[in-house]
């Protein structure tokens, strides 16, 4: 039968049952779209989380088409293309990408006007005090990881028993917003689903889009309740907070004359969600990461135990000068081992306006405005242009051959924290005795999503 003689049919005959037909045939045709763009997303977050198949093509493309334009997307492979495209703030902006997965509000990440993010920059700088906040980041997250090792006896998960509480702790005494409901496990997991969004946004009506709003909505109640009580310290609905946090530096600011225009409740809310997200799981991503890949490289790892010997030496002898240059080697070796598997191997970029890039080298070419463009560090990394031979461990390569914490204007804001939390915990399990993967699955980095969930090791 003709499908409309039908739809007619069934209209004249029963109007109830054609519009149950009907309502019954859109839920299933968006159930099934809805499982098409699930397997993409799948698709995409197993691309950005084993990076096999795009060290390869970088490596193709590096070769024999380093600039790679296709219609509206534009590839740069090359380290010093990398480098100019996120170096050129205005030729190549952000906020238009990203601001998608950042359903809490604009965050620094999204400001592409030039003064207006210098502003808000230096604003949120200024709320730092580099002389003593580094070394009260590192007593926090010495003190959990020396608690947490204790606690395992012999096998740890790094993700969950290790890395994410450390960074719930660093959320809690050093930003100032403590756990959800006072769980450790349930602020891991709303961070886990803060950093998943920005970086591959799910689909709209998918279980991971339904958790990661509910999460945001819940962070939202959180930081805002703690905002008033800071404000009204009577009220205060966390009594063991720590009175030196961030969030209560910017609420003691608030109304204060030189305060910013736009500097208000809202932006304190904002701004804090923003660190809970790029900061937290994302440090997760990186530090899993950097261990995994200590441990595929075992003459690396032992060189790398025997500087965290050394500097716990150093440490209890309280030589400070040799203390701040074993600290120095040591970041060799997380920068290194985060180059073969970097927290953000993908950088994406927009295009505002027509412009040039590699403008002077026989590779120029013009971008059409409303390109999009990608940078990947992964790719910058692997140049043997600017990283000689990079297949190879080297932990002693120039720190400027790295790209971890992006480049130029937009470097990221919270790398101080980044470098602290990833240098403590890589020091805290190169000091154990017989590290190694957990033998069978467990033993490999797990990811849920775009982030990382599990890394089982052991040790005596």
């Amino acid at each position: 039968m003709d499908t409309n003689i039908f739809k007619s049919t069934m209209r004249r005959e029963s109007p109830d049952r054609y519009f149950q037909f009907v309502s019954r045939l859109e839920r299933f045709i968006e159930a099934r779209r809805l499982t098409l763009r699930m397997q993409l997303y799948r698709v995409q977050c197993h691309f950005l989380c084993q990076l096999g198949l795009f060290k390869f093509l970088f490596s193709v493309l590096r070769r024999f088409r380093p600039i790679f334009i296709f219609s509206k997307l534009l590839v740069v492979t090359q380290a010093r293309e990398v480098r100019a495209v996120l170096e050129r703030f205005d030729d190549f902006t952000l906020g238009e990408s990203i601001e998608p997965g950042m359903p809490w509000g604009n965050f620094l990440m999204t400001v592409d006007w030039r003064q207006r993010h210098a502003q808000e920059r230096q604003w949120l700088q200024s709320a730092v005090d580099l002389t003593a906040d580094p070394a009260r980041l590192r007593a926090i997250v010495d003190q959990r990881c020396r608690q947490q090792i204790v606690a395992a006896k012999g096998h740890i998960d790094v993700v969950s028993e290790l890395l994410e509480p450390v960074v719930v702790d660093i959320a809690d005494k050093y930003f100032g917003v403590p756990p959800l409901a006072g769980s450790t496990r349930d602020m891991a997991h709303a961070m886990r689903d803060l950093a998943g969004i920005i970086m591959v946004k799910p689909p709209i009506g998918s279980k991971p889009w339904s958790r990661s709003h509910s999460h945001i909505a819940k962070i939202t109640d959180l930081v805002l309740n703690e905002i008033s009580s800071a404000a009204s310290p009577t009220a205060g609905s966390h009594p063991t907070a720590p009175s030196d946090t961030l969030l209560t530096r910017f609420v003691q600011r608030l109304g204060t004359s030189g305060a910013p225009v736009w500097f208000d409740e809202d932006w304190i809310r904002r701004y804090l969600t923003g660190l809970l997200a790029t900061g937290g799981a994302t440090i997760v991503r990186a530090a899993a990461g950097a261990i995994d890949q200590i441990l595929a490289h075992p003459d690396a790892l032992q060189e790398a135990q025997k500087v965290a010997i050394a500097l716990d030496q150093a440490m209890k002898c309280g030589d400070d000068e040799r203390v701040d240059a074993l600290r120095t080697t040591l970041r060799h070796f997380v920068y290194e081992a985060l180059r073969f598997r970097p927290m953000l191997p993908l950088l994406v970029r927009d295009t505002p306006r027509d412009t040039v890039i590699a403008y002077g080298t026989k590779n120029a070419r013009l971008v059409r405005a409303g390109t999009r463009v990608l940078a990947p560090p992964l790719s910058a990394m692997f140049d043997r242009e600017a990283v000689p031979d990079p297949s190879s461990f080297q932990a002693k390569r120039p720190f400027d051959q790295y790209l971890h914490f992006g480049f130029g204007a937009r470097e990221c804001f919270g790398r101080y924290i980044a470098e602290i939390a990833l240098l403590e915990v890589f020091r805290s399990l190169l000091l154990l005795k017989g590290l190694s993967r957990t033998k069978g699955a467990k033993g490999q980095l797990q990811f849920d999503g775009p982030v990382a969930v599990g890394l089982f090791v052991t040790f005596q």
